[in-house]
């Protein structure tokens, strides 16, 4: 009897102290209780989450932290600014489609809309809607019209200037209005503003491409493009790219370099990372039947696994992870082992300099410790969105429905 006294006790204490480790490292919050038809949800990469609901058969709104909107017939294009602290979207009423944005509705005589963009300080934005072959954009008390633009609308740092491929026939054009027009090529990729105001883009002629700032070609000929990437102040730009059938480098352009900067050469490149402000890039490069994660002039090999390497938000650790017989977290290079359950399929949230992880599963938002092994959760859920850490708050986060209602689940490491 008194061994199962001490043994039940042993439990109980176990049970207890795993519960309330539990209840402080996972918390959850409701933050819409169910009274309107949820549509879809989700949290944006600046940490701020979003539930569209149809509260009418034929009406929409959008429920944001600290706001809720009128309803719409239709929303398209919320956008958050790089900062978190502003939204807009289209809405389209009855009378027709309008910019909403948190403190202000502006009525849009168009046939349809296009486009919305924040500046990277987060103060200058741009709408873009369409009438006809007529597109007209509308940036920091400007306007312009564009007729035969092709994909994407650029708005320099501080929002004041707009950059944007017209098609002139079967030539392109990357224009600046005001500033600059490119040479007409065959094809353009346009990247984004320099820190000057300048633009970086890649442009064909023939077979062969360049990539320019402006008029300036900054490389040889090349091959092909694979990717290209450019940092949120245009300081930094990296690209992968072709010189010749067998042979793909990567090439970092930074104010801090007199010249561009060109990596080994590897049979082929993919998942290019930029660092967020240094001119370090971060990818996987096959050689032979070798993979290697590439950071900087150091070489991680993988065999021939798949993995896609990342930055941390703040840059300051590369992390990755594949699976053999076991599947293996690394930070900077060092390999933990994970627990069985866990694979490298699952999007995984990191937050730095810590022996944390976090992903949701079916049911829930999981915390792992892979230095203990030791994982935490909070209530279940019947689906939820992928975990990720928002620096602000200083936890992982991801959003979970049961019954209608949306819960913000949340962890801290």
């Amino acid at each position: 009897m008194e061994i199962f006294r001490f043994l039940l006790f042993v439990f109980l204490a176990f049970f207890y102290v795993s519960y309330n480790s539990n209840s402080q490292k996972c918390k959850d919050f409701l933050i819409f209780d169910g009274s309107e038809q949820v549509v879809e949800y989700d949290i944006d990469t600046t940490g701020n989450w979003w539930i569209l609901t149809r509260p009418y058969s034929d009406e929409f709104r959008l429920i944001l932290p600290n706001s809720t909107t009128a309803t719409f017939k239709e929303i398209k294009n919320l956008t958050f600014s790089p900062d978190g602290s502003r939204w807009a979207f289209f809405g389209r009423s009855n009378s027709g489609w309008n910019f909403v944005t948190s403190d202000t509705t502006i009525p849009l005589f168009c046939e349809n809309v296009v486009d919305i963009g924040f500046s990277q300080n987060s103060e200058g934005f741009f709408y873009a809607y369409k009438n006809g072959m007529q597109t007209t954009v509308n940036f920091n008390h400007k306007q312009a019209t564009l007729i035969n633009y092709e994909g994407k609308i650029f708005l320099n740092f501080d929002g004041t200037l707009i950059a944007f491929v017209l098609t002139k026939g079967r030539s392109k054009t990357l224009v600046v209005p005001s500033r600059f027009e490119s040479e007409n090529f065959d094809e353009i990729i346009p990247l984004g503003f320099w820190a000057d105001d300048e633009f970086i883009y890649a442009g064909r002629r023939g077979n062969l491409w360049q990539i320019f700032k402006n008029q300036k070609a900054i490389t040889e000929d090349l091959l092909g493009i694979i990717d290209m990437k450019i940092n949120w102040n245009g300081t930094n730009a990296a690209f992968a790219v072709r010189r010749n059938i067998n042979e793909s480098v990567t090439i970092i352009f930074s104010e801090n370099y007199s010249e561009p900067v060109y990596s080994k050469s590897y049979e082929s490149i993919q998942q290019l990372k930029l660092h967020p402000t240094e001119p370090m890039t971060l990818f996987v490069g096959k050689r032979g039947e070798n993979n290697y994660i590439v950071y900087g002039n150091v070489e991680y090999p993988i065999g021939n696994f798949e993995t896609s390497p990342n930055f941390t938000f703040d840059g300051s650790e590369i992390y990755y992870c594949f699976c053999d017989i076991e599947c293996y977290f690394y930070v900077d290079g060092k390999r933990n082992t994970l627990p069985g359950g866990i694979t490298c399929a699952q999007d995984v949230a990191r937050k730095p300099k810590t022996t944390s992880i976090a992903y949701t599963n079916y049911t829930n938002l999981v915390l792992l410790d892979f230095f203990t092994n030791i994982q935490y959760s909070g209530m279940m859920v019947d689906k939820g969105t992928k975990a990720m850490y928002n620096w602000k708050s200083g936890r992982y986060e991801a959003l979970g429905e049961i019954n209608n209602k949306i819960y913000l689940l949340t962890c801290r490491p």
